[in-house]
């Protein structure tokens, strides 16, 4: 396997780590990585057997929930300019969303995923295709009532997430939260990033995302690209919110689907952002500093307080107490932060979020590093750290320490 590309003089181990986490993928990868706003690793290796062809530096490909992470940043973008208060209700801005005991979900509750509206209800019939009719999306989310008192419990929401922070985006600005992140984010920047949109000229490049496999049965321990296999809690299906949660994910359908033109040209704000890794990590670069004279997306006192971790100490909402460990999962303002069984990053001062499969964007405030991994094979397991990943993240660490010496 040949791994292309270039790093920066001092980020050598970096690249022959990459090609050690991906020995064993029989898909491809991209990783970027950024300091102090310049870029010192740009890397690429692999295939898109899907599509009979290499995997390459200018392939695009589907972020998967680090998509949550573009999506929150139009939201603090739009509070640092006091178009939005994220301690207001979710009904100030879109008013029918108040039917059901849901008057009180403030937009804070919704970027922590603490409002108990993390999944669409069984009886709305909506698990994946469905979420490309945004009236029946809005419609539900309006009626539904949350699954707990909201702000006593936390689940992760993978879709309604953005759908809920996109319809208040759209009520406040008249425009669509992917919209609103090109005119304001990605094409002034000039980053190759899309939350629905995605130029039709543009679909020759795009990657397609593998079938989902099983996860592999031994446990990983020599970072060569299998997962370890966590242990299945047996969960009630008729539990209500088991059967909701459990719908999307556990259906084989979301690769395919998502590799479709539909959801590339509709905007699903918490999953089917598209992208490379360059223009993931530049990203967040700009989200802590300057690159290439251009300046940060947020100012440095708004970065610092929404990247500040909320949830810890929050209970996991019952019955996924097993499913989402306490160390698995810490969220700030709409990112995760560094948790060492899930997603280890570089420490106390990152923040970013990963998406289904083993996607990656997050940056360090200490050692001022942005990394972004794209990939196409979905092998990572939520809860456990891609060992695709752990390489070079390992050598990123000892790059971040030796900084601060």
């Amino acid at each position: 396997m040949t791994v292309y590309g270039e790093v920066a003089p001092g980020f050598e181990p970096v690249h022959l780590a990459f090609a050690k986490g991906q020995a064993l993928d029989p898909g491809g990868a991209q990783l970027a990585v950024y300091q102090g706003g310049v870029k010192v690793v740009d890397l690429w290796t692999g295939n898109d057997p899907i599509r009979g062809r290499a995997y390459d530096a200018n392939g695009f490909g589907i972020l998967m929930s680090a998509t949550k992470a573009l999506t929150a940043t139009v939201v603090h973008l739009l509070s640092e300019r006091g178009d939005i208060d994220i301690d207001a209700p979710v009904c100030n801005y879109w008013t029918e969303f108040a039917q059901n005991g849901k008057s009180n979900i403030t937009i804070k509750m919704v970027l922590m995923h603490t409002s108990g509206c993390c999944a669409f209800p069984v009886e709305s019939g909506i698990v994946v295709r469905e979420v490309l009719d945004l009236p029946r999306v809005i419609r539900c989310l309006e009626e539904m009532a949350p699954f707990w008192e909201p702000g006593t419990r936390m689940l992760y929401a993978p879709y309604t997430y953005g759908f809920i922070l996109g319809e208040v985006v759209h009520r406040i600005t008249g425009k669509t939260i992917g919209t609103v992140f090109r005119e304001e984010i990605a094409s002034p920047l000039d980053l190759n990033l899309w939350i629905g949109g995605f130029p039709e000229d543009k679909e020759a490049a795009f990657v397609p995302s593998m079938p989902r496999i099983p996860q592999f049965a031994s446990p990983d321990k020599s970072g060569t690209g299998s997962n370890p296999v966590p242990s299945q809690p047996v969960l009630d299906m008729s539990n209500p919110l088991v059967a909701a949660y459990v719908a999307p994910l556990s259906t084989t359908d979301t690769p395919a689907f998502l590799n479709t033109r539909e959801a590339h040209v509709a905007e699903i704000p918490a999953a089917n952002g598209i992208g490379d890794a360059r223009s993931l990590a530049k990203f967040y670069a700009h989200l802590i500093g300057e690159v290439d004279g251009k300046p940060r997306i947020l100012k440095k006192e708004t970065l610092q307080r929404v990247t500040k971790t909320q949830t810890d100490g929050i209970p996991t909402a019952s019955p996924f107490e097993l499913l989402y460990k306490l160390d698995s999962f810490r969220i700030a303002l709409g990112y995760e932060k560094r948790c060492q069984s899930g997603q280890p990053m570089i420490g106390e001062s990152s923040f970013g979020h990963a998406g289904s499969g083993g996607r990656l964007g997050f940056a360090d405030i200490e050692s001022d590093l942005a990394v972004a991994y794209i990939c196409n094979n979905p092998l990572w397991t939520f809860g456990t750290p891609d060992s695709r990943w752990m390489p070079w993240m390992e050598e990123l660490q000892k790059i971040a320490l030796e900084g601060t010496k």
